[in-house]
């Protein structure tokens, strides 16, 4: 099967990122940083491989998703466009909201945490629309 996105989110991917082609490997993707034993392994970061490049063959988006192994919630960014987002959920208990990607810190908004079925179908919305913003979410700005 053709992928249509790719994913960053353990710190053996840093020269070959994981291939992502249906729902079941988002899930897989997701359930890795719900249960997985690595620390500081708490956010993937998505690559749709089926929007255009920038000139310099660098993606020209960036979409993060943060989850809470504790909590079961979990947040997105997406900067594409020269668009800045975040979703948008409850304010939350943290004065300072962040995840680890393979060990890197990726900070969002204190209210952009939603339930984890949420964060499961706007990535597969996201993967499976070709980059596309998801819907079944909504949006904020972030500065």
């Amino acid at each position: 099967m053709e992928a249509k996105a790719k994913a960053y989110f353990k710190s053996e991917h840093t020269s070959a990122w994981e291939e992502i082609s249906t729902p079941e490997d988002v899930n897989r993707v997701i359930d890795y940083l719900l249960f997985g034993d690595k620390e500081y392994h708490s956010a993937a970061k998505f690559c749709s491989l089926k929007r255009m490049a920038l000139p310099s063959g660098s993606p020209d988006h960036e979409f993060i998703v943060g989850v809470n192994p504790e909590s079961k919630m979990g947040a997105i960014t997406f900067s594409f466009d020269n668009h800045d987002l975040a979703s948008v959920g409850e304010t939350g208990s943290h004065e300072e909201l962040f995840y680890h990607v393979a060990g890197h810190e990726a900070f969002f908004p204190e209210n952009a945490e939603v339930p984890i079925a949420l964060i499961r179908d706007a990535v597969k919305e996201f993967v499976l629309s070709g980059g596309e913003l998801p819907t079944c979410i909504t949006w904020q700005p972030v500065a």
